[in-house]
């Protein structure tokens, strides 16, 4: 078999991984979580696009997957072929596009770092002002400076974009550790298909399931609490 055709076989994959995404920030009420990483907010934010064939059906807005056009195209077969998330951790947030089919991330926006604030009393901060110099520093050491802050800020958002990825790693491992198993079938397909008919899911007991079904999946499986 050529190498297209494998990647053809396997296009569904990207497909069901956003879809998957899509149901657990919603079942859990958009905090999901991982054993590498703990507890963080994951949720659809922006543009929802779902196909099948050439129907195609883009949702936007602040929360597209609860639209009542989102369940619809799925009752009408449709899948989703983009989402874009909202990703909030540590004391960081990002907002990113995932593309199904080559799940590549595109459209990645990091907050800007905001400026340094001190402590005013009764619980508020003003920024922090420096004292001014007296004379003007050398054109070099202020070139050498701006340089240095533009090389602390470019390092800082590699490291949080790295960290992105490694959420969404994780995500996927999990993901796969479920639908490489029975408790696809057992498990997230019957949630699945009832969360789309628009029926209560129970979160508590199906994260109980999902989370021994990642533990008899292996080490790498993730827990949802």
């Amino acid at each position: 078999m050529e190498v297209f055709e494998r990647i053809e076989l396997r296009r569904f994959v990207g497909r069901e991984l956003l879809l998957w995404l899509w149901f657990e920030s919603e079942v859990f009420e958009g905090t999901l979580s991982t054993k590498q990483h703990g507890s963080f907010g994951l949720w659809l934010e922006g543009r929802l696009v779902l196909s099948a064939g050439q129907e195609v059906t883009t949702i936007k807005g602040t929360i597209p997957g609860q639209h009542r056009e989102a369940k619809e195209a799925l009752l009408r077969g449709k899948m989703p072929d983009l989402a874009s998330l909202h990703l909030a951790w540590a004391d960081h947030d990002a907002t990113l596009t995932l593309k199904a089919e080559t799940l590549a991330i595109a459209g990645l926006k990091l907050p800007r770092k905001e400026p340094d604030a001190a402590p005013t009393g009764e619980g508020t901060t003003v920024p922090v002002r420096r004292a001014p110099r007296r004379r003007a520093a050398p054109a070099e050491a202020a070139a050498e400076l701006a340089a240095h802050e533009a090389n602390e800020e470019l390092y800082e958002r590699m490291r949080v974009t790295r960290e992105i990825e490694e959420i969404l790693e994780a995500l996927y491992r999990d993901f796969l550790a479920l639908r490489l198993g029975p408790a696809w079938s057992e498990l997230v397909i019957p949630a699945l298909e009832a969360w789309t008919l628009g029926d209560d899911v129970d979160a508590d007991d199906y994260g109980t399931a999902r989370t021994k079904a990642l533990a008899a999946a292996g080490p790498k499986g993730a827990t949802r609490r």
